[in-house]
């Protein structure tokens, strides 16, 4: 693709690339090669013009698998690093035109008791089936064209989409660009259902519908699935629920004093935290937090345990155990501030990974920073015993909490365990692949020949991962200048593993 050099001039990308050293995605493990930019940002940022300048080729979109709630699963794009930074530079150039992504706990509760303050006998809760990953990329631009102008920007942008996906449609997950992306598209369609005489509220890609009758809560959910069509996206049937208003605001009402009972019983201070929507991750964690908040954060993953912690949940507590979901996120955050070494909560963290997978990353934030990792590696090797399934994404998050330290390819257990990572080896993903190349290196299970193998086998967006194996592994000269003459970026990262990184 060509991109016009008077375009370059007016993007930035050194706001875009400082966006993804300091703000990576919080579902995916944070890839170590980026700290390897980070003194070294504005030469970073000259390799990126270049490499992005005149003809470009990105490489081609890699998709992970990232678990969600109730089984299901979210597929996160992983691209290489120039065209990350493009794809951002890109879309800060139109964000001051653009509506503005609103969205956090106070914006939640409110979306949810809007309907509310409309008269109207049903209420609709619906949403869009997978909606970034089916967003028609002609529709997306012309909204932005409309809403922006910017034609340089925008079909760059759509040109930029279509060539790293190999589609016509889809934006990345995880990413602050594609939910601005994204707010425009549903922006649209709020307003032309609202020019249809329904009123409608939105949240991301979550409707509410207040409706005065049964049939106009019929015609709403039909207006709606047609409309999401003409979109190019598909009306979610599974979560598309008409309530009696009544019955609506009871549920609201009683989910919320179960969250609150839930956590008076064990002390637990909800004013603190912002709650994901989503019920999969928390933003922000507030300071000088007490043993007393640890304690009672503790007590909620225990109670989770009793109720969570199996394959079935029974039927009389399937609304005490959405609410302990809601508040697990929030949970772990508190013990992050000050891991202590409990190895009942160890055991319950084990069983979070096979049965509330979405927590996944706040398990291995609270293990990474476990000053002794020796209990963690011990509660790891009792979970490695019971074969529970562990995806390619969830082995990605573990091998960076606790693979990385030295103990965890000595002792009893050991072996287990490299044969454990030496299997992700064969995950479909390429990025968990080199991650796990990587951590063989840290344990000095894998030759630099191997590993030299694989970086042929890989495309540019994981190979930084695999040139930071070769450097662990102290080949020769011949070897090093093998990869990193490739281009700078592989430089930069072999320098910073051997400064001791």
């Amino acid at each position: 693709m060509e991109i016009d050099p008077a375009l370059l001039e007016g993007i930035s990308l050194a706001g875009s690339l400082d966006r993804q050293i300091d703000k990576p995605p919080r579902m995916l493990p944070q890839n170590g090669t980026l700290q390897a930019l980070s003194q070294r940002r504005p030469k970073a940022v000259m390799w990126v013009q270049q490499v992005v300048s005149g003809r470009f080729a990105p490489s081609a979109e890699e998709t992970i698998a990232v678990s969600k709630i109730n089984h299901g699963v979210r597929p996160v794009a992983v691209w290489d690093l120039p065209t990350r930074v493009l794809y951002g530079a890109l879309t800060m150039r139109l964000e001051p035109l653009l509506p503005a992504v609103d969205r956090g706990q106070a914006q939640w509760a409110a979306f949810k008791r809007a309907p509310l303050n409309y008269e109207g006998s049903y209420i609709v809760a619906t949403d869009i089936a997978s909606c970034y990953q089916y967003i028609d990329h002609g529709l997306l631009m012309d909204e932005l064209l409309i809403q922006a102008g910017e034609h340089a920007a925008v079909n760059t942008l759509g040109d930029l989409l279509s060539t790293v996906q190999g589609r016509t449609y889809g934006i990345p997950q995880q990413s602050a660009a594609s939910d601005l992306l994204a707010e425009a598209l549903m922006d649209r369609l709020e307003r032309t259902l609202l020019r249809r005489g329904i009123q409608a509220g939105r949240y991301n890609d979550d409707f509410r519908f207040t409706c005065r009758s049964w049939s106009d809560a019929v015609r709403a959910i039909e207006t709606f699935s047609e409309e999401t069509r003409r979109l190019g996206l598909t009306m979610n049937d599974l979560k598309t629920i008409t309530w009696k208003r009544s019955t609506y605001q009871r549920s609201l009402d009683e989910a919320e004093d179960l969250r609150r009972q839930i956590a008076a019983d064990a002390q637990y201070d909800l004013t603190l935290f912002e709650f994901d929507p989503y019920g999969e991750e928390v933003a922000s964690q507030p300071p000088d937090l007490t043993d007393v908040d640890r304690e009672a954060a503790a007590r909620i993953i225990e109670r989770w345990a009793n109720v969570g912690g199996r394959s079935q949940i029974p039927a009389r507590r399937i609304k005490e155990h959405r609410a302990l979901l809601d508040l697990l996120a929030s949970a772990l955050v508190t013990l992050e501030t000050e891991p202590r070494t409990d190895l009942e909560l160890l055991e319950h963290l084990m069983r979070m990974l096979r049965f509330a997978r979405q927590m996944t990353p706040a398990v291995c934030r609270y293990l990474a920073g476990l000053a002794d990792p020796a209990p963690a590696i011990a509660a790891f090797d009792k979970l490695l015993t019971t074969r529970a399934y562990l995806n390619d994404w969830q082995s990605w998050w573990l091998q960076s909490a606790i693979a990385s330290n030295p103990a965890f390819g000595n002792g009893e257990g050991a072996k287990r365990r490299i044969e454990w990572v030496r299997a992700a080896l064969d995950a479909q993903a390429p990025t968990p692949r080199a991650y796990a190349a990587l951590t063989l290196a840290r344990q000095g299970q894998i030759k630099a020949d191997e590993l030299l193998r694989l970086y042929d086998r890989t495309g540019a967006t994981a190979r930084p991962l695999l040139v930071a194996a070769i450097a662990l592994t102290r080949p020769s000269t011949r070897i090093s200048s093998a990869v990193i003459r490739d281009n700078p970026l592989h430089r930069w990262v072999y320098e910073w593993v051997l400064t001791g990184a």
